[in-house]
């Protein structure tokens, strides 16, 4: 399995909290000001509220998470995963801070897919590297679609069944979907993970940690463990393996 030492992850990661947590707080000020509520679960209000940030307004609201990522993501990695290359799906990647910590981490060889719903942010993703740890690139593609639907690889099809061995969701399920929402998603999920495929799931005020399990394990997962980003962190991401029926 994939082992990801907890001293090689504390080397990693941007900024002082304090500072991104006032920055996070200053600019989602500025955009209530401006009538821009990203903070619901309605899919198509997302959408506008997204595509209306600048690039900074995103890395701004979104600097909490992406600060968490660098802890959360490879702690959730570690010990779940293969270490051989893996076929990985980033749900609502923004504008790729998420796919950059999984390109970083993931085994050589591995493919990663990026989903997200705001055009705008898409094209910013598509401009950044993607290296992993030993700076080579990884190959990384992205697909502008919501992901409460059947998930399209980027020339159109549909993912295979049974063809992903990792998919990752950092502050989109917790933040814009409730339990109701998330079956669509949960399906989807059960149809394309590989067997003892892995599902890396944030938890949050729409979709707190007790209902998703309990929707997960309804359908066929297993839940292993939920890793944080530090001791104080009341949300980070539930690790679940998918059952192989």
């Amino acid at each position: 399995m994939l082992t990801i030492p907890e001293r090689e992850i504390a080397r990693h990661g941007p900024g002082n909290i304090l500072a991104v947590c006032w920055r996070q707080w200053r600019t989602e000020r500025t955009l209530r000001r401006r009538g821009i509520d990203f903070r619901t679960t309605d899919p198509a209000a997302v959408e506008r509220a997204y595509a209306t940030m600048t690039h900074e307004e995103f890395a701004a609201i979104n600097g909490r998470q992406a600060w968490a990522n660098w802890r959360t993501i490879p702690r959730a990695m570690s010990g779940s995963v293969p270490d051989r290359p893996l076929s990985i799906i980033d749900l609502g990647c923004g504008t790729g801070p998420s796919t950059e910590v999984l390109a970083f981490y993931a085994p050589v060889g591995s493919a990663i897919i990026g989903y997200e719903l705001a055009a705008p942010l898409l094209r910013i993703a598509s401009d950044r590297p993607y290296p992993n740890k030993h700076g080579s690139s990884v190959q990384v593609s992205f697909v502008c679609q919501g992901i409460a639907q059947t998930l399209r690889r980027p020339d159109g099809g549909a993912v295979p069944d049974r063809s992903v061995d990792l998919v990752n969701a950092s502050g989109i399920v917790g933040h814009h979907f409730t339990p109701t929402t998330m079956e669509p998603l949960v399906r989807e999920l059960r149809r394309i993970l590989s067997p003892q495929g892995v599902a890396m799931l944030d938890v949050g005020p729409t979709c707190p940690a007790r209902a998703l399990i309990s929707l997960m394990v309804s359908a066929g997962f297993a839940s292993v463990r939920r890793c944080r980003s530090c001791a104080v962190d009341l949300m980070g991401e539930v690790v679940f393996r998918r059952i192989s029926t």
